[in-house]
Order: structure tokens, then sequence, then C-alpha cells
């Protein structure tokens, strides 16, 4: 009877042993990263400067009609829309604003592109596939991948 209570004791560890390996992990990151890292040319509505093969990404939307804000603000003005969902859209960088709340999702990481009208803007990371409320994209960088010591260069215009 004993040599069965071990056995059973041991069958049990074993098997907890072998949950622990095929039980699902916390979501800690995001699971569906922007990608398809491609070069455009960007123009600067502003000024009219060219910014010659600036890496984007595109990255997956959780629905289409996305707004584009003029600023990283719940309270901007929208200057346009993103009409498809998917992966369909790209990006250049990602900045913290303010926080953007849909339903039970909130961000406060912002993503730079233009809408489907041209004008460029800022698309709050609430619509974004994959993460947690207030995780940036894995896949984007801030901003515009540029690093500097001391004296910085001005920002280019996606990443003001």
């Amino acid at each position: 009877m004993i040599h069965i209570k071990r056995g059973l004791v041991t069958a049990a560890v074993a098997l907890t042993g072998l949950a622990g390996l095929v039980a699902p992990t916390a979501h800690a990151t995001d699971n569906v990263p922007c990608h398809g890292t491609t070069k455009r040319d960007l123009t600067d509505p502003g000024t009219g400067r060219v910014w010659p093969g600036t890496d984007v990404k595109f990255c997956n939307l959780t629905r289409g009609q996305v707004p584009v804000y003029a600023t990283r603000s719940p309270g901007a003005g929208v200057v346009g829309y993103l009409e498809q969902g998917g992966a369909a859209n790209w990006f250049v960088t990602e900045m913290k604003g303010q926080t953007f709340r849909d339903g039970s999702s909130e961000n406060y990481w912002w993503a730079s592109t233009t809408a489907d009208n041209g004008r460029w803007g800022w698309v709050p990371e609430v619509y974004f596939a994959g993460g947690d409320n207030n995780e940036d994209d894995a896949g984007l960088l801030m901003p515009g991948n540029y690093t500097c010591a001391n004296v910085c260069p001005p920002l280019p215009f996606w990443a003001r």
C-alpha cells in the first residue's frame, strides 16, 4: 500500500510539472508587433523637405475607420482615417502622449502615419492588434530611430 501511495504522489508531481510546461503564460509583451520594414520617401508637409529612404513598418489594426489625430491627444482634431484594418497600414515611429480610451482598452502610446487622405498625424495604439493596455508596439522605434548625445538635431516632422 505504501508503494502505491508513493507511486501516486510521484505521478502527481510529474503531471504537475508537465502541466506547467503547457500552461499558457501571462501576456507580458506585444504578440502582434509591427513588421515588414520597407523604405518610403517622406515629405514634410510644412517645409517640403524630403526624407528619402525612411524605414516604415506595417502594423495590424483591430478594425477599419481608425481615426488619425493631429497630435498625440484624444482632444486633438481628427485629420483623417485609415479605412482598412489588418496589416494594410504603415507607421514611422511611436511616442508617448495622452491616454486614449476605447471601451475597456487604453493606451498612451501613439504611432505616426499618414491618413488615407494624405494628411500626417497620430494613431492611438489602442487600435493596434496584440499587446496590453499602455504597452508600446514591439516593432516600432521611437522617435524615428534617431539617437544623439548632447545637442540633438531637430526631430523629423513625423516625430514632433
